[in-house]
Formats: structure tokens, sequence, C-alpha cells
């Protein structure tokens, strides 16, 4: 049993490893984070506030990937990109707007964050539409679970 798990152990910790996982890994971790803080903002200051301010909170990142060998990498069409880029933006800034007035709203941040969290089964279901991308069983059973999980922290 022992050699199992040692073998077990072996096979995933390359995987752990990978520089995406990492990122991945760190931004589970920022996020995390500023779920919380955000209840701190929102108990302190209107959401209105809080989002032009949010948007001064992006110049110290701004300004250190200015200098990003990457900055002007472009994968396809430039002017496709700008406008898929600026469109995210407002997509992302709009759903910051709703998430801090829920928040302000006498959301609980145990709750609400988690629920906000669950907008990639919205990306699934998007990718499975637009993209034709395909689910395999054990990410199905984890869509399930995810839904599962909001419906008890909920309560």
């Amino acid at each position: 049993m022992e050699k199992q798990r040692r073998a077990a152990y072996k096979s995933f910790l390359p995987y752990l490893t990978k520089t995406w996982m990492l990122l991945s890994l760190l931004t589970v971790v920022l996020w995390g984070a500023w779920g919380l803080e955000s209840k701190f903002v929102v108990d302190r200051i209107s959401p209105w506030l809080n989002t032009v301010l949010f948007c001064f909170g992006l110049i110290p990142p701004m300004i250190w990937m200015m200098f990003s060998k990457n900055l002007r990498r472009v994968n396809g069409q430039a002017g496709k990109g700008a406008f898929y880029s600026l469109f995210t933006g407002v997509l992302g800034g709009t759903g910051n707007i709703a998430l801090y007035l829920a928040l302000a709203k006498d959301g609980k941040a145990s709750v609400v964050v988690p629920l906000v969290g669950l907008a990639p089964l919205i990306t699934i279901v998007l990718a499975l539409i637009v993209l034709k991308e395909k689910l395999n069983r054990p990410q199905v059973v984890g869509v399930m679970l995810a839904l599962i999980s909001i419906v008890l922290l909920s309560y």
C-alpha cells in the first residue's frame, strides 16, 4: 500500500510543478485574498468608488507588464485580439461591480465569493457550445460537485 502511495505521489509531483499549474495556484491564492479584501472595502466605501480605485490598483502591474518582452507578441489577428481584450475588461469590470454590490447588500463573503467562483461553469457551458470542447467523466463529476458545494455553502 505504501509503495502505491509513493508511486502515485511521484507521478503527481511533476504535474504540480508545471508552470501553468504554479501560476494557476498563485491565481487561486491572490483571488482568494482579493475576495476577502473586497468585503473589507465595501464595508467602508461604495462599490462604485471601489471600482474606480480598483482601476488605479492596476497601475503597478501595468507598469510591470510595460517592460515585458511579451507585451507586443501577437498570436493571430491583433485587431480582433484588442477587441476581445477590451470586451473582457467590460465583462470583468461589470462583474466586479456586481460582486461589490452583492457584498455591500449584506452578502456574506463566505457565500458570495464562492458563488461568484462558479463563474467557470459559465465558461464551461460556453466552451462546450461555442468552441465545441468536450468534458470527460471526471470533469462532469467535478462540475456536479461544484454545483452541490454552492448549495451547501448557501445554508
